[in-house]
């Protein structure tokens, strides 16, 4: 016979109730959409309906001159020599059906300071080649534009691109879904409130609805010391519209000292900002990307083999660190891109099919055996998120997952959900 009554237990406990909704609110859990593997930006001047199929072609272009073996792709990419011929034909199929899983028009620092007339144009222009792309059928899933920050020097001039983008690609009353802003450069959490404030008054002026599904996303660039500082004011400056979380790793590094040769995104530095990125993001629903390789894949056989090795070396550090995109800033990078992602994914593929295999056996358990390995239920949810990165890549089908586990079946016992 328990010693407190139900009623006192009740009265003690109902203080929590505002806690219980404060954090339900600020920690909604995974979003439940999929995040891309990678972000690709582009100058604006260089927008053009057809660039992912285009950049597509470059990439398989650069395979087949540089790696059209799948023993070299292995060895110049440092994949386990086993999953070769697999990893090869994965890649030869994303190239070819989609190669860009998000893409970023630059109006910032790969665009550059044009004179107004011309950067107007471009802006009009690259909104019309995307909605060509949606008409095509041939957009990413999702896609958008970085404008110029909020500081004062380039403030008017990046809102009037965001206005001319947005506007001309909402006409006819609707926007084709997936559309990301990356605001960048941000240094104070009152920039993401304005600048949300901006998005709120254009979705309203132009009748193209708001939210996650109808409105415009919104992305912030942590790039600067004080936006690290502040992550967590950030964040919630940018709730709910906001979505990720993108590293600036070239500014933030040079911001804090850094010298040119040492500046990458596995430098200490900028591994601690990721790291405190994904403190903040965690349960929020923000999902955090990785930056960029600045070494491109050009030149010779050596020099594009080389470039490959350290563009590969940095996903698969981002990987184990549980960073899932990253950013890619030249066509050729797709290749290490997509070989290194599908080698991270079928390595742990395995024993994490077994592991969940034997969770969802012993439902209610708290922890499930698999062999010498003891998961708990927390586990088990990475275990799942492991294999829906893999179905989402096509490297799993649903006929490959564990007896009676389905794309909509939750795991036992408050389990993940492969969905």
């Amino acid at each position: 016979m328990p010693t407190l009554p139900d009623d006192v237990t009740a009265a003690l406990t109902a203080p929590l109730a505002r806690v219980d909704a404060d954090l339900a609110a600020r920690f909604p859990g995974e979003p439940g959409v999929r995040q891309p593997v990678h972000t690709c930006y582009v100058p604006a001047d260089q927008m053009r309906a057809t660039l992912a199929d285009d950049w597509g072609a470059a990439a398989l272009a650069a395979l087949d001159a540089h790696a059209g073996e799948p023993p070299v792709l292995a060895a110049a990419t440092g994949i386990p020599g086993e999953l070769a011929e697999r990893v090869h034909a994965h890649v030869r199929r994303m190239l070819a059906t989609a190669p860009i899983a998000d893409l970023r028009v630059d109006f910032e620092d790969g665009y550059g300071d044009r004179d107004d007339a011309e950067e107007d144009a471009h802006a009009v222009a690259a909104a019309d080649a995307l909605r060509a792309a949606a008409d095509a059928g041939r957009l990413p899933a999702s896609y958008g534009l970085r404008p110029k920050s909020l500081d004062p020097a380039v403030r008017t001039r990046g809102l009037r691109s965001l206005d001319l983008f947005v506007t001309n690609l909402a006409a006819g009353g609707a926007i084709p879904p997936g559309l990301v802003v990356t605001l960048p450069k941000v240094s104070a959490p009152a920039q993401v409130e304005v600048f949300c404030d901006i998005l709120t008054e254009l979705e309203n002026r132009l009748g193209i609805g708001s939210g996650l599904s109808a409105g415009i996303r919104l992305e912030v660039q942590i790039e600067t010391p004080a936006a690290v500082l502040a992550l967590p004011a950030i964040v919630a400056a940018g709730r709910p519209r906001l979505t990720g979380l993108h590293v600036g790793t070239y500014d933030y590094s040079a911001a804090l000292g850094v010298s040119a040769e040492h500046q990458a995104s596995d430098h200490p530095a900028v591994e601690l900002a990721t790291a405190l990125m994904q403190l903040v993001a965690a349960g929020t629903g923000v999902q955090v990307a990785d930056g960029s390789s600045n070494l491109l894949p050009v030149g010779d056989r050596s020099a594009v083999h080389a470039a490959w090795r350290r563009h590969a070396d940095l996903v698969r550090r981002a990987w184990m660190r549980g960073i899932y995109q990253g950013w890619d800033l030249h066509p050729a990078q797709l290749v290490s891109r997509h070989a290194t992602v599908a080698a991270c994914l079928l390595t742990g593929l395995p024993a994490a099919l077994a592991r969940l295999s034997a969770w969802t056996r012993t439902p209610g358990s708290g922890m499930a055996g698999s062999g010498t390995v003891a998961d708990e239920p927390a586990t088990a949810r990475a275990l799942a998120g492991h294999i829906q990165r893999a179905l989402d890549a096509g490297l799993l089908d649903d006929a490959d997952l564990p007896v009676g586990l389905t794309r909509e079946r939750p795991i036992p016992a408050d389990g993940p959900v492969i969905c």
